[in-house]
């Protein structure tokens, strides 16, 4: 009956096909990311289970026998999975074939290829994304060595475009650690994006090579608070620095001398970094935790605003310091 059908609606199957195929591949391909299913193995996987399965055609005929759904929408739904079950190894050659050609470059450059004997750099790059390759682009002008590791195809097709030498793998492998040097480097930063594989490789790296000074890379104060809970002392806020920078500008273009702008930026890096390690402290009860950041942050206000009053005072009276020359700082 299946057949028929597909004869007599061949737009309407054909329709039902591709929105079947496209919806679950969606969903699957959504799956594969969460889980950091390294690029290169995803479209595989996502069309190796976008396919229907034998158990819809029991399911549909079931229902069609149960009258729970009509008998011409379960044909078309059988049609549908039948299809999608044929053309799938047709769309895996074609997808072979061109995956082929894609990595085929990549596969043969040295810039890509994976570690195939130990590495010797003082320095461990896990991670080459925008805020690994600022640190890999240090280390190079610098004349540092450093051994730089991604599992990303896209990033390492941008190391090798630019002439970079990065060596695929996952860096929560113990075993590319320890081909990468680990056993015997002094610093490993982790500069990865996701901060489960932040932590997993700190793990790993605090488990088996414990010689190693962990600079890590954290996303926010959540992640931060959990690599301090791991033990790691050079945790980097990514967009700290830079979000300063863009504050001591809008108060330059407010009317601050740049002095001044400089002055109240650095008074508020001290102030935030003391205000981070008191909230550490109480990081696994959420109301301390808060109530220390809303006290830090109304000290920080009124400590300012005093000092503002005491420059404007100053310069009035025509001694101590002009108003756009803030007082040294006091400490936090």
């Amino acid at each position: 009956m299946a057949d028929s059908v597909i004869l007599r609606t061949p737009w309407g199957m054909l329709a039902l096909l591709l929105g079947f195929l496209g919806i679950k591949a969606l969903v699957i391909w959504t799956l594969a990311r969460v889980t950091a299913m390294p690029y290169q193995e995803r479209p595989v996987f996502t069309l190796l289970l976008a396919q229907g399965g034998e158990f819809a055609f029991v399911v549909f005929q079931a229902g069609a026998g149960f009258r729970a759904i009509p008998a011409e929408m379960a044909s078309l739904l059988i049609g549908a999975v039948a299809l999608s079950m044929l053309i799938s190894p047709l769309l895996l050659v074609l997808l072979d074939r061109v995956l082929l050609k894609r990595f085929a470059t990549l596969k043969t450059a040295p810039q890509a290829q994976e570690i195939s004997e130990p590495q010797s750099a003082p320095v461990i790059i896990a991670g080459f994304g925008r805020y690994g390759q600022i640190v890999a682009r240090m280390m190079l002008a610098q004349g540092v060595p450093a051994t730089v590791l991604d599992h990303s195809v896209e990033m390492l097709e941008v190391a090798h475009t630019f002439g970079y030498r990065v060596f695929y793998g996952d860096a929560t492998r113990v075993n590319l650690l320890r081909m990468a040097g680990a056993e015997h480097a002094r610093i490993l930063v982790v500069a990865v994006d996701a901060p489960e594989q932040s932590l997993k490789i700190v793990q790993l790296a605090k488990k088996h090579f414990p010689q190693l000074q962990i600079v890590a890379r954290a996303r926010d104060v959540t992640h931060w608070h959990a690599l301090r809970d791991l033990g790691v002392e050079h945790v980097e806020r990514e967009v700290f620095e830079s979000s300063l920078r863009t504050a001591r500008t809008v108060l330059e273009l407010n009317g601050l001398s740049p002095q001044e702008a400089d002055t109240l930026a650095e008074r508020f890096r001290a102030h935030n970094m003391a205000l981070s390690n008191r909230m550490y402290e109480h990081h696994n009860d959420r109301e301390a935790m808060i109530a220390v950041a809303k006290q830090g942050r109304a000290q920080l206000v009124e400590q300012m605003a005093k000092e503002r009053q005491e420059r404007m005072a100053a310069a009035e009276a025509g001694a101590g310091l002009p108003p756009d020359v803030p007082q040294a700082p006091k400490a936090p």
